[in-house]
């Protein structure tokens, strides 16, 4: 399976079984922001146009009401949502928040999750000078 796996979901070879969810995580942020650069790490993968928008990783940590594996996807904003698929908010600077959500299957990519990756994104332009 190694030799099949692209950089971005190396990250994942221990945890076969998130592989479609994280398959199609990505398949829905890069049909949505195309320009969106990928930059694999030993334990997660980052979106990103100049500014990270989206990080995923195999959910190893339990949060409040995941399931026993998903996949993490962590978002920057600049303040606190409390939407009920934030596991957790986080401020990690002043003026950002990581929010982290558990997506346990393709069915969890939906409108709410990707309103919220939308705001990520457009904060993220908004740091680099974009539109």
């Amino acid at each position: 399976m190694t030799e099949n796996a692209a950089p971005d979901e190396l990250c994942f070879l221990p945890y076969p079984e998130l592989l479609d969810t994280y398959r199609a995580l990505r398949a829905a942020l890069l049909s949505r922001w195309p320009d969106t650069e990928l930059r694999p790490r030993r334990t997660q993968t980052g979106f990103a146009e100049k500014y990270l928008y989206a990080v995923a990783s195999p959910g190893t940590r339990r949060l409040p009401g995941a399931p026993k594996r998903y996949v993490l996807l962590s978002l920057v904003l600049p303040a606190p949502d409390r939407r009920m698929r934030v596991a957790m908010a986080v401020e990690a600077a002043p003026g950002r928040w990581t929010h982290h959500l558990a997506v346990a299957g393709a069915q969890d990519i939906d409108d709410e999750l990707l309103t919220l990756t939308a705001l990520s994104h457009a904060f993220a332009l908004s740091r680099a000078g974009g539109d």
